[in-house]
């Protein structure tokens, strides 16, 4: 951060030299910092393997579904905790002015509707194991490239599929021609080595589905210029204004190579799309930041690096070089990257994906919201403008509407109705208003774990699957075996009194499924049945199968456990680890 030295002066016995001292150090403050640079040794090293534990655990889970699909680990050589000073100093991390209050910065920043973020929320979004619970958030980390064996202008349809860019084409004085917008975000893509895909979902982050002014050709005063990306239109004053003057002159002191290079003026759609590609693609993706991550965050040197390769950087080259302000934006990308690959069905060719990994990292940053566990379970919004109602249908009142991806909210009552199409959860969210939300746009914040060693015992969840459990805990060569000796296959069902061979390790397990106390890898009357008496005393359960009615985690079994096994039966809760 930089040193910032506040001072008054009132009274006229100040000596002059002390004067002169405190004005030198302000300078210096503006300047830049007083204290000496640090100094990053990066590297990159490619495989699961490679990163740290907390990381592998997600990775692992996404390639058993995506096997052609790689990951390098960044090693960034930064220490969270200088990452995070850098990135709060109040100034280029915004959020949305109407998110949750949690989420704003108590300086009370606010700009053309984006407020400074709090710390808080920076921390959130700026960890990477944060978007590794699921194959969608983790392609913020795709890296972005043009890959001609994949990127077509069929692919290029679905991305902007529902936007101003749908079946249309423009006059392009260039190729005396018209053109459609899958044609010239195709050759933008050639042209600067960058994915069209990446570009069309960067266009349509930018500018809207229906097109801002930047792209309209008819801003007063900007007559006729087009700004596809919004380069340069940085927050304050008109920032529609000011990135398209940058369409129209460029910049102070750039050279006319430059301006030809870059296609300047735009004054067509064309031109403003090739060349404003051309132009990321030399500022960030071909300079290092080639993800949507590194877009955002400024944490990798100025070139590309491969794996095995080194580099040595110096702090002063950091944490100010970012594409957008809203901490928002990689995680929006992710959705719009997922559905193009699917949508285009190349989601499962070999797609490379860069994660950085910071030094001292402490356990994963949890989201900040005021609801707690004694609200319910937390969940996160995975959609926008979703309404919350006063009864399970869409007949029912809106009490209040949630615009902000991934705002929590605490679940009362999970798919507690079905009506208009929709599973429906009782809701409470942060304000305090209780209701009922489609349970299609909530995900939980803490991705559930499948499996865990205790001891000579692995718990699993219900439902647990072999080949589930033994990838949870890295197990590459395994047998399981049912208590009646049946070898089980990695599609099967694991049951309370399972065993468990890991025979890298030579070691055995015995399975413990919460709320399997029978142990026939289902939860279901007879389980209920098998705690009642136990209960009632009728009956007594001993060992692994006491164990697994303990689903409350206190170390006895009550009627708390009961309850939990019951509202599991309904459909209303879940049971975890």
């Amino acid at each position: 951060m930089k040193n910032r030295v506040f001072f008054e002066i009132s009274k006229k016995s100040m000596a002059c030299a002390m004067l002169l001292v405190i004005v030198g150090y302000f300078i210096l403050g503006l300047l830049g910092e007083v204290q000496a640079a640090s100094e990053y040794t990066q590297t990159v090293k490619s495989g699961i393997s490679a990163f740290p534990e907390d990381y592998q655990v997600y990775l692992r889970e996404i390639q058993q579904d995506h096997p052609n699909w790689t990951f390098d680990a960044y090693y960034t050589g930064i220490d969270w905790n200088e990452l995070v000073a850098n990135e709060t100093d109040h100034g280029h991390n915004r959020v949305h002015n109407s998110s949750n209050a949690l989420w704003k910065c108590s300086c009370g920043n606010v700009a053309t509707g984006y407020a400074c973020a709090s710390a808080d929320i920076t921390k959130y979004y700026l960890d990477p194991r944060n978007f590794l619970g699921n194959d969608v958030k983790v392609f913020q980390f795709l890296e972005i490239s043009y890959n001609e064996k994949i990127h077509t202008t069929q692919g290029i349809s679905s991305v902007i599929r529902g936007t101003f860019m749908e079946n249309k084409k423009v006059w392009v004085n260039e190729q005396g021609r018209e053109m459609s917008y899958e044609e010239i975000i195709l050759e933008a893509a050639k042209q600067s080595k960058m994915s069209p895909y990446s570009i069309a979902t960067k266009i349509i982050q930018e500018v809207g589905s229906k097109g801002s002014d930047s792209v309209t050709g008819t801003y007063p005063g900007y007559e006729g210029y087009y700004n596809f990306y919004n380069y340069a239109a940085s927050d304050g004053g008109s920032p529609i204004a000011k990135g398209l003057e940058y369409a129209k002159n460029g910049k102070d002191g750039m050279t006319g190579e430059d301006r030809a290079r870059l296609l300047l003026p735009w004054n067509n759609q064309y031109r403003a799309i090739v060349g404003g590609a051309k132009l990321l693609a030399n500022s960030y993706t071909n300079a290092g930041q080639n993800t949507a991550y590194f877009y955002k965050w400024d944490v990798v040197g100025t070139s590309i690096l491969k794996a095995g390769q080194t580099q040595t950087i110096s702090s002063s080259k950091c944490f100010r070089h970012q594409y957008m302000t809203n901490i928002q934006d990689p995680a929006s990308q992710s959705s719009k990257l997922y559905a193009t690959y699917t949508d285009a069905n190349i989601i499962d060719e070999k797609l490379n994906f860069v994660i950085p990994v910071y030094n001292n990292m402490p356990k994963a940053n949890k989201f900040p919201t005021n609801l707690t566990s004694n609200d319910g379970k937390l969940y996160y919004m995975t959609g926008t403008a979703v309404k919350v109602r006063s009864a399970p249908t869409t007949s029912g009142t809106v009490l209040a509407t949630m615009n902000t991806l991934d705002e929590v909210v605490a679940v009362i009552e999970r798919k507690c109705a079905n009506a208009n199409g929709y599973d429906w959860d009782k809701v409470k969210i942060s304000s305090g208003i209780v209701g009922y939300m489609a349970s299609k746009y909530l995900a939980p914040c803490e991705d559930t774990k499948v499996a865990q060693i205790e001891g000579n015992n692995v718990k699993a969840i219900p439902n647990a699957t072999v080949k589930s459990v033994v990838s949870e805990l890295g197990i590459t060569s395994y047998e399981v075996v049912s208590a009646d000796g049946n070898k089980k296959a990695e599609g099967d069902k694991v049951g309370t009194g399972y065993k468990l061979k890991d025979k890298n390790n030579n070691k055995e397990y015995t399975l413990v499924v919460m709320g399997d106390v029978n142990g026939d890898a289902e939860i279901n009357s007879g389980d209920l049945l098998f705690t009642k008496k136990h209960l009632l005393g009728t009956s007594t359960v001993t060992g692994v199968q006491k164990t697994a009615m303990d689903i409350n985690k206190d170390n006895e079994v009550n009627s708390g456990d009961l309850l939990l096994l019951k509202k599991f039966l309904l459909g209303t809760s879940e049971i975890s680890l």
